[in-house]
């Protein structure tokens, strides 16, 4: 990992369950040395079975290594096969377990800048659960909330991930220069030479 450099943002990585793509971002951010963490906003850990309408979930904070082991124990061939075992062995050199976003505490969410969401619908979670807590206590602090929506299979994680990095390098520069105007002109710019859309909302807490 490079040296990270003083007063640049912190960006926050945010999918469903703080599994794929979230972690794939946090991994290849922290590598390239920027100020990263990552969380998932839906409402427990879920990971695909042997059928659509079959799941195994787990609750946030259940550590990465604990999962591997439960699943590896319950149908080692199944999840080797979609890749939850492998994401779940990167994630265990990542940190220790999937944070849930709606537990961050007030210090956590002011220490955070930029928001990445790698989901559409996490995106609107977050948007909802900030304006609540923009209701409940009001602090001087911009947060920037941008989603960059990638596909959750451990390909496009991979591929989302990279694409966030480039993001996030633009978008790292010293705080007192990320105003909305600046990340809006970063985006608007990475929306046209990536030909994806994307979605930004700059709010005050």
């Amino acid at each position: 990992m490079q040296n990270v450099q003083p007063n640049r943002p912190m960006f926050a990585m945010v999918c469903a369950n703080n599994v794929n793509r979230s972690t794939a971002a946090h991994e290849i951010l922290n590598t390239a040395g920027l100020r990263v963490c990552s969380y998932g906003a839906g409402h427990q850990v879920t990971f695909p079975g042997r059928t659509s309408s079959e799941s195994r979930t787990f609750r946030f904070l259940t550590p990465y290594v604990a999962m591997h082991s439960a699943l590896k124990k319950e149908d080692a061939a199944l999840f080797a096969d979609n890749g939850v075992l492998e994401i779940l062995e990167r994630d265990i050199s990542i940190k220790k377990a999937p944070e849930r976003w709606q537990s961050l505490s007030k210090k956590q969410l002011v220490g955070i800048d930029v928001v990445v969401c790698l989901d559409y619908a996490m995106f609107l979670t977050v948007l909802e659960d900030i304006q609540l807590r923009i209701q409940l206590h009001c602090k001087s602090k911009q947060l920037h909330i941008i989603c960059l929506d990638t596909e959750d299979t451990p390909g496009e994680a991979l591929v989302g991930g990279k694409r966030v990095l480039d993001l996030c390098r633009e978008l790292n520069v010293p705080l007192d220069e990320l105003t909305e105007e600046f990340v809006k002109s970063v985006v608007e710019k990475f929306e046209k030479e990536h030909g994806q859309q994307m979605f930004y909302v700059g709010l005050h807490m």
